[in-house]
């Protein structure tokens, strides 16, 4: 029998690409010979924006203590007191399971459940870095720690800058898969414009006024994609001709990969970690932050599609044939069982 594994879990009031990925991990290794389940703060807090079938085990307890870690708060007597009623409230975590940590939780994690083996699922390695201070010399990180089996990554930029920082540590990096089930070509299009208004607001409101201010969007639509379930995204998606790309510091960057797998001509930024799928064969790359060039690079490919549709609609055609191609679910599942096969010898 294999060891158990517990994924920390952290419930977001909002659709997240990373939190979707902890989710599906669990699944793949349930799938295929492993005992994993969702590690989460409260019961009833299961996503629901998108299909998954998950083991949940819930444990206030840790995420109490992983609270008080991460602010560098003082254990008390009342937090004591606290602590010791959600212990009660909480899954007993075997001394030889593995608990797997996002990056999120900052530079303690490996002072939780110190008799337990660690691994860190770092979905962005910008995040890394997350509540250290630049005041402190840290002898020893989540990262560098004796029970940290491992470290796994999204992207080759992720796998770099964590080599790099921590170069005796052990990094594994698995591709990201795009349901082609629910993310798949459509070469049906509307003159329609499409993008996620949640990251980089100042960035996202620059854009579209300036757009607006010039006239340039006549006759287009322009929709912005929030608070939609997974499967209502991927259908904005599918009749939208262009995507507008705000990617900023990702450790991947999910959806302007899942709208280039719908076939959209995606315009802006790789936030570094989309450098490897954002490529000026079948998309319009923009330097992170350019405003302008951003706005400039809209209005061509407006203009292109005004003039010849079909040159941007077969641009989005070949951007969604690679991202199925090397982003596939198979592909993903292969490098996760893989990679654990690894780490679970």
């Amino acid at each position: 029998m294999k060891t158990k594994i517990y994924f920390v879990c952290p419930t977001n009031k909002f659709a997240s690409g990373g939190v979707k990925q902890i989710y599906r991990q669990v699944e793949t290794l349930n799938k295929n010979g492993f005992e994993a389940y969702l590690l989460l703060k409260k019961k009833g807090k299961k996503e629901s924006w998108f299909n998954n079938n998950v083991p949940i085990k819930v444990n206030p307890y840790l995420f109490k203590e992983l609270k008080y870690l991460y602010k560098g708060k003082k254990i008390n007597f009342f937090k004591k007191l606290t602590l010791s009623f959600l212990k009660t409230q909480s899954v007993d975590i075997e001394k030889d399971a593995i608990l797997v940590f996002p990056e999120i939780y900052g530079p303690n994690i490996h002072k939780l459940a110190p008799e337990n083996s660690k691994v860190i699922f770092n979905q962005n390695c910008y995040y890394t870095f997350g509540y250290f201070s630049i005041y402190e010399n840290y002898r020893e990180t989540p990262y560098t720690h004796s029970k940290t089996l491992a470290t796994i990554v999204a992207s080759e930029d992720a796998e770099r800058y964590l080599k790099y920082t921590f170069p005796n540590s052990t990094v594994f990096k698995m591709r990201l898969g795009i349901d082609n089930q629910i993310f798949n070509y459509s070469e049906t299009k509307k003159k329609q414009i499409c993008f996620m208004p949640r990251k980089l607001g100042d960035d996202v409101t620059q854009v579209i006024c300036i757009l607006k201010q010039r006239n340039a969007l006549k006759g287009w639509n322009l929709v912005a994609i929030d608070n939609k379930t997974e499967q209502e995204v991927a259908e904005i998606m599918k009749e939208s001709a262009i995507f507008l790309s705000f990617n900023h510091k990702e450790g991947f960057g999910l959806p302007p990969a899942e709208a280039m797998s719908c076939g959209c001509y995606v315009i802006g930024y790789s936030g570094q970690g989309g450098k490897e799928y954002l490529k000026p064969e079948f998309s319009m790359p923009v330097e992170d932050g350019n405003i302008i060039e951003f706005v400039q690079k809209i209005e061509e490919a407006i203009k292109i599609y005004e003039e010849n549709s079909q040159e941007i609609l077969s641009k989005g055609k070949l951007s969604s044939h690679f991202i199925l191609e090397n982003y596939s679910l198979k592909n993903e599942i292969n490098d996760t069982v893989n990679i654990w096969n690894n780490i679970n010898k």
